[in-house]
């Protein structure tokens, strides 16, 4: 479970083919400090499992064709930014709401617009 509150930007350093399907490279300094192979973490909010750390702050997630084609990610292409945020502890502080991280699908942004001071989205 997450709570939706994005902690960090991370960076897309590569995106691989896979026999699977695809590699998803992604520079991650503050939450990958204690992220390990087999942890959770939320990129542009879809939940991903972590399945290698290449360096310090280098996260690998493998994508299969599902998650390819239900998310934004196969409009993203190295040294674009994406949205970072590690699962909600048992015993931490909610601080947002509860969010599953699993992604249906897509949908177009047909209006993007400033309200006084709030933003309308329509999809």
């Amino acid at each position: 479970m997450f709570t939706g509150i994005v902690e960090e930007t991370g960076t897309v350093r590569a995106i691989r083919p896979s026999p699977e399907g695809r590699h998803l490279e992604v520079q991650a300094d503050r939450v990958a400090r204690d992220l390990r192979p087999g942890h959770s973490l939320a990129v542009n909010g879809c939940c991903l499992t972590a399945t290698r750390i290449l360096d310090h702050a280098t996260v690998r997630f493998d994508l299969l064709g599902e998650t390819w084609d239900t998310t934004n990610f196969r409009f993203l292409s190295a040294g674009d930014l994406v949205n970072l945020e590690r699962p909600l502890a048992a015993d931490g502080r909610l601080g947002g709401h509860i969010v599953t991280g699993h992604v249906a699908g897509t949908a177009k942004v047909t209006r993007w617009s400033r309200e006084g001071r709030d933003h309308c989205l329509e999809v």
